[in-house]
């Protein structure tokens, strides 16, 4: 399984899923452990948003992927398309920050919703290893952009473009690349496929033609139809970490290999 990052070209990566059954009310912890030390989170607000406070982060961890996922206010989903995300993968010198503070704060959040929060220890060299705590928290304050944002589909099927451009505080650092786009391929019992480009500054992506190449040259895919769905981001920095930050989906429509 590959894992998902913050990619600064285009890649391909299969996604696991990140839609879980059962969550805890906030301030609560879940975990499951593969060393000696049990791995715990909290989760609470603070001025910037929400805070993670972790404890017995586990020294074999090379990376902890951390989303933050709003339903807004369904129930019952169904599909990832109806999830909104914030994500960040934390590695290198980043991980030793957190690794050392046992905290991870995201600002970006929206005043009075509430959060799905998951956090992943993974390493590098050992697939098996794996941990992962989930809580939930409503968020007290945060910096949130402008809403009602949409994304919209060509007639063509083969690029998107913004209806405008997300607004955040003047204090909100972009990262080099300020956008991100991502094509999500529905491939049913086989999980999903993601095809993410980071831009420096574009309102609008084009995806085709070089999406079905690379496909049809890794041989990721069987031809067919698939449902999928195009998701628009914001690459934004805060305490050493950078943040992605859905803005907008499209519609799902029906990819043709």
């Amino acid at each position: 399984m590959k894992k998902t990052g913050f990619l600064k070209k285009i890649t391909l990566c299969f996604c696991f899923t990140l839609v879980f059954t059962c969550f805890l009310t906030a301030n609560e912890l879940s975990a499951f452990s593969a060393v000696d030390e049990i791995t715990s989170v909290r989760a609470g607000t603070v001025p910037e948003g929400i805070c993670l406070s972790f404890e017995n982060i586990p020294e074999e961890a090379t990376r902890i992927f951390v989303i933050f996922q709003d339903w807004e206010g369904r129930e019952i989903l169904s599909g990832t398309h109806e999830i909104i995300g914030i994500y960040t993968d934390i590695t290198g010198k980043s991980l030793e920050q957190v690794k050392k503070t046992g905290r991870v704060i995201c600002p970006f959040v929206l005043q009075g919703q509430k959060y799905h929060i998951s956090a992943y220890f993974m390493n590098d060299t050992d697939p098996d290893f794996l941990e992962m705590l989930s809580v939930e928290c409503v968020a007290d304050k945060g910096t949130y952009f402008n809403d009602g944002i949409e994304l919209y589909l060509n007639e063509t099927q083969t690029g998107v473009t913004l209806s405008a451009e997300p607004f955040f505080t003047s204090d909100v650092q972009y990262d080099t690349n300020k956008y991100g786009y991502s094509v999500t391929i529905d491939l049913a019992d086989k999980g999903s496929l993601g095809y993410a480009e980071n831009i420096m500054h574009a309102l609008s992506w084009d995806f085709e033609p070089q999406l079905t190449s690379d496909l049809k040259e890794g041989s990721y895919m069987e031809s067919g139809n698939y449902p999928a769905y195009v998701t628009a981001y914001c690459n934004l920095n805060h305490d050493h970490l950078t943040w992605r930050v859905e803005i907008a989906k499209t519609k799902v429509f029906l990819f043709t290999l």
